[in-house]
């Protein structure tokens, strides 16, 4: 596994997590332009994305998913009240909602969403499983007990 950060803090964040057949990005709060152009500099295509994961609302989080997403027909996977507290993409079919501690499972991937604290409807983070566990955590209020258990095994710690 392979964890690019492209982008991080209130500018805009956003992650790349792949495998041998597959990636996905944990938010997209840069531009799609600019996700394109931090792909190519790591010499990745957005052709092997196959999911957007969404950790909250906050425009920092979520600018660029509506134009990359539709533009590459990639499915967007955020909470309900995420998606219902932010434009998320103008293809609904797009919009996949989560429930906190789902699994989702891409190509040999396993993409886990867990509660965290922040001032948002339902925020998460997220574990990236396979083989090695990569967590990914944006935006933390509190190191929290249900953190701190989500995190402790993890081979990588991403901490934005």
């Amino acid at each position: 596994m392979r964890l690019s950060v492209l982008s991080s803090g209130s500018s805009g964040n956003c992650f790349y997590a792949e495998n041998k057949e597959s990636a996905v990005l944990i938010d997209a709060g840069i531009s799609c332009k600019q996700i394109l152009e931090r792909l190519n500099f790591i010499g990745r295509s957005p052709s092997k994305i196959k999911g957007v994961f969404i950790t909250h609302e906050h425009t920092d989080h979520v600018r660029g998913a509506d134009v990359f997403c539709r533009n590459f027909r990639i499915p967007i996977f955020a909470t309900e009240k995420t998606a219902e507290n932010c434009f998320l993409c103008s293809d609904e079919d797009l919009i996949n909602t989560i429930k906190n501690d789902e699994t989702i499972k891409i190509n040999g991937m396993n993409v886990e969403a867990f509660s965290k604290s922040h001032r948002a409807g339902d925020p998460v983070s997220y574990n990236i499983f396979n083989g090695k566990k990569a967590s990914v955590i944006t935006d933390l209020g509190t190191c929290c007990k249900n953190v701190i258990d989500n995190v402790s095994d993890s081979n990588l710690l991403c901490i934005e």
